[in-house]
């Protein structure tokens, strides 16, 4: 039910993290010929807590889930199945399995993002098409032979029961997010088949556009829109939330819709919700860098920690270096990072690999990024080598409007930007292609360090469009608290913080 965040939070989402917050404006994503990158997460060993004594052996993952970027959990009462994403691009399940749903087909490979539904699993390949397996009353499995290269999906729905024990139905319903930001939804009633609440209701709303990440519930959906704006649609969407949230639904970053509940993730770490918890929210959920809702609300906080709403204290893990969560019915599933300082590496990789940036992320992501002529943003990357760099290269959108580019690498200091060790100018820009900017020194890196790159367009250049992953991962992300910054001066030598935020990666490296 895409319990992940959707969106600039960060965590995989996806979601994943690990840390996938961000600030900015969204656009439609990646264009349909297009690969879609994978999670830019340090693999990771997973683990579970809670869910019922005779189910908890049943949930526990298998041993060798150590390499893994993302994790699915059933929000489904009763489902208790379970999706990994290895780093390899292929998936694993474990746990209940009563319709296949973990039952991985054999030559599933080249995944990029995986979900969990009502008796049902959804894949997303590299390549933007859908596979999915499991039950299929309510055609939840088939895909439309239509729905062309997508770049998200969602799994949702719920058990009927006219009875007590086993369901006697499986209402599954998916969404996929197409490339140019309109939302698709397969799985419904059928006559005499007992999913009464998967009618036209599930329908996405005729005149949405501009969606940059989607959720699917039980019996409500959910898509965040490239201006931070919520729609909300279904047959179980609370009263006040049908089609435009509460008012103080705004700036939010990230979303997901459970059993009956959702939220929404602001850009300053607070947390919205609606439904089984009231429009006033969890409590005290602040801090937050990705959410995960089911009838316990699962949060990643920035400081790698993991809380939920309800306490699940005595259960919850209490110690930090987690990378995703992932929110069942009554139990979790969270990505644990062996040391959280780890560069992320291709898997199978002993050593640093030189081809590969020496700091920051080289892929082409595939949403728009802006910010204004004059205000700075710095985004905290690992460090994959030990090496001297002197070059930072920026991918600009075609529709990038600045005319010059300020860059530097700042030194980190507890997760901040410190000191500026390196900056660069460029009026030379092309739209739509990387463009490279010498530093006028260069910058020694340390191999698992944390360093940050920083980009402006100067007061009165244009509005910058970059690249980022609103539904990836990546690390920390700060706005320069001056929103005045030229090119007579350009970045600060020490870095002021504005907004914080935890963000996807840019499409920017150093080499």
């Amino acid at each position: 039910m895409m319990k992940i965040a959707d969106s600039r939070v960060g965590v995989w989402a996806a979601v994943i993290f690990t840390v996938c917050l961000l600030l900015g404006s969204f656009a439609p994503v990646a264009a349909a010929d297009d690969v879609l990158p994978t999670p830019t997460v340090v693999p990771g060993q997973v683990v579970s807590w809670g869910g019922p004594a005779d189910m908890q052996e049943v949930l526990r993952p298998p041993a060798d889930l150590t390499d893994v970027v993302a994790v699915a959990a059933s929000d489904v009462p009763g489902g208790y199945t379970n999706l990994a994403l290895r780093a390899d691009g292929t998936v694993v399940g474990w746990g209940l399995d009563r319709y296949q749903e973990a039952n991985v087909p054999d030559d599933l490979r080249d995944v990029v993002a995986i979900d969990s539904g009502a008796g049902f699993s959804l894949a997303l390949r590299a390549d933007g098409s859908v596979a999915a397996w499991g039950a299929d009353d309510s055609g939840q499995i088939d895909v439309p032979a239509d729905l062309g290269p997508v770049t998200a999906i969602a799994a949702g729905g719920y058990f009927g029961y006219r009875g007590f024990g086993v369901p006697d139905v499986v209402c599954g319903y998916a969404l996929a997010l197409r490339p140019d930001g309109t939302v698709v939804r397969w799985g419904r009633d059928r006559d005499g088949l007992g999913c009464d609440q998967l009618d036209d209701r599930m329908d996405p709303p005729a005149d949405l556009t501009d969606v940059v990440a989607i959720s699917a519930g039980s019996r409500q959906a959910l898509a965040l829109r490239a201006d931070h704006t919520v729609v909300a649609w279904g047959s179980g969407v609370a009263a006040g939330l049908d089609g435009l949230p509460p008012a103080n639904w705004s700036d939010i970053v990230a979303i997901s819709a459970g059993s009956g509940n959702s939220l929404g993730l602001r850009s300053d770490g607070t947390v919205q919700a609606y439904g089984i918890w009231g429009e006033a929210g969890p409590p005290d959920a602040a801090g937050v860098a990705a959410i995960s809702a089911s009838n316990i609300d699962l949060f990643l906080n920035r400081d790698t920690t993991i809380s939920a709403y309800p306490s699940q204290a005595g259960t919850l893990p209490s110690d930090a270096g987690y990378r995703a969560v992932s929110a069942g019915y009554g139990y979790g599933l969270a990505i644990e990072s062996a040391d959280a300082s780890e560069p992320s590496l291709p898997p199978g990789t002993d050593q640093p690999d030189a081809t590969l940036p020496a700091l920051g992320s080289a892929v082409v992501q595939p949403s728009v990024d802006s910010n204004p002529p004059g205000t700075g943003e710095a985004f905290q990357y690992t460090a994959s080598r030990s090496a001297s760099a002197d070059t930072v290269h920026l991918y600009l959108d075609d529709q990038n409007e600045a005319a010059q580019v300020i860059v530097g690498v700042y030194a980190d200091a507890n997760n901040e930007p410190f000191t500026l060790l390196g900056t660069g100018h460029s009026t030379t820009l092309v739209n739509g292609e990387w463009n490279s900017v010498t530093l006028n020194t260069p910058v020694t890196l340390e191999a698992n360090e944390h360093y940050w790159l920083a980009i402006l367009s100067p007061r009165g250049s244009g509005v910058i469009n970059f690249r980022d992953l609103p539904s990836g991962s990546g690390g920390l992300t700060q706005i320069s608290a001056r929103h005045d910054l030229n090119a007579r001066y350009g970045l600060p030598h020490q870095w002021s913080s504005g907004t914080k935020f935890a963000n996807a990666p840019a499409s920017a490296y150093l080499s």
